[in-house]
């Protein structure tokens, strides 16, 4: 006896004989593609909870990455994955923006920003400063922590000059970063920027073959989940804010409200450095460039 090749269910042979197995039925297959119609409804569903603009060359992306989810959730088409949004709410919410999310950094990325970081900006914002008021910094969209860190490298290294207390908040939209940032644990490949002194002096190895952060630093770091177009977790002026390589993914209108709202959270003389295809045309009257992608609160 034969079974069609296209047939959906499979023979199982038993002490009874033949018989139709129910749990071995070939499970529907995964879509293809990501139809435009659908694109555009998540498209237009980041825009609305994060910001983000997704353009149409990232449908691709946004179609594999998704695919993981439509596994999880044991469900074989993108209309059941909308229904899925709907049901779960808040907890599926948050997936579809750790999704969306793209987090690609590495240690002292844009090494410019930290010679004028260590060199210009924080003997500057020190002569500004009494000893007993702490430096604020922000990583905001802080990804899995390596800009943070390299920050805190920064200033421990410039606290011998200078003896200033900091404090540091790191935030990202996706709650995975967030944990990957407050753990501070990173594979071999992830410590790519690091010359080999820096891991020494600041990293453990761990019987995993992967390094952490000394406690040292970790303790300076407050990590916090945050989507940048909600209330913002800061209350005191900041004094520096590294916001670098998220604005792209930003309409225009984003953009602006955006760095309107880090100047209203900056006095004048503190620093915001941003991404290397990014720039402040749209903050002229908040913002003067001072360097490469580095502006000064005016």
């Amino acid at each position: 006896m034969r079974t069609s090749a296209t047939g959906c269910n499979h023979l199982r042979v038993s002490s009874s004989g033949l018989d139709v197995s129910s749990e071995a039925q070939t499970q529907a297959p995964l879509p293809r593609s990501l139809p435009l119609e659908d694109f555009h409804r998540l498209r237009e569903l980041a825009l609305a909870k994060t910001g983000i603009d997704l353009a149409e060359n990232k449908r691709s992306m946004l179609y594999v990455r998704l695919l993981r989810r439509l596994r999880s959730l044991e469900i074989t088409t993108f209309e059941e994955y909308f229904t899925q949004l709907e049901k779960l709410g808040g907890s599926e919410l948050g997936h579809f923006v750790d999704t969306v999310t793209t987090n690609l950094t590495y240690f002292f990325r844009e090494p410019h920003h930290f010679r004028h970081l260590k060199e210009v900006a924080l003997p500057s914002l020190a002569a500004q400063k009494s000893r007993q008021e702490p430096l604020r910094v922000w990583s905001a969209g802080c990804a899995s922590g390596q800009e943070i860190y390299s920050v805190a490298m920064t200033l421990v290294d410039f606290k011998r000059r200078a003896p200033f207390e900091y404090r540091l908040l790191a935030t990202d939209i996706d709650s995975t970063m967030v944990t990957r940032t407050s753990n501070g644990i990173y594979s071999k490949e992830e410590m790519r920027g690091l010359q080999p002194a820096q891991r020494e002096r600041w990293f453990t190895e761990l019987k995993s073959g992967q390094f952490q952060a000394e406690a040292k630093l970790r303790q300076m770091i407050k990590s916090r989940k945050h989507n940048l177009f909600e209330r913002w977790p800061i209350q005191n002026p900041v004094d520096i804010i590294f916001c670098r390589n998220v604005m792209i993914y930003f309409n225009q209108e984003h953009q602006s409200k955006l760095i309107e709202n880090f100047a209203k959270q900056q006095a004048p003389g503190a620093m915001l450095y941003v991404g290397h295809s990014e720039s402040l045309q749209t903050g002229k009257q908040w913002y003067e460039r001072v360097s490469n992608t580095a502006y000064r609160r005016k």
